[in-house]
């Protein structure tokens, strides 16, 4: 896996959202709904389709694992892992089109 203070600058240089790494953040994001607690590697939270798919381009060139994430109401532990979070329920939280 990659070093995380080189993914976290990384990630930081690319995205306009936020990216948390610090623990606090990562102890938040360790629970949704579920029993379960899982803490991630870090916190995306892109502001836009193109914001996440930068970030998405630099996990995957480091193979490190994303976790998409909405509100957290999960309550069986879909929405934590040991991965790099995308949380999308602060920027990207309206509906734009529906096809």
């Amino acid at each position: 896996m990659a070093n995380l203070a080189e993914l976290e600058s990384d990630l930081k240089k690319v995205v306009r959202g936020e990216v948390r790494f610090d623990a606090y953040s990562r102890t938040l994001y360790s629970t949704d709904a579920s029993i379960f607690q899982i803490e991630p590697i870090g916190v995306v939270i892109p502001r836009d389709a193109e914001d996440a798919a930068r970030a998405m381009e630099i996990t995957n060139e480091r193979g490190v694992p994303i976790l998409p994430r909405g509100g957290g109401t999960s309550l069986a532990g879909q929405a934590i892992g040991r991965a790099v979070v995308f949380d999308f329920s602060k920027y990207m939280n309206r509906v734009l089109e529906v096809d």
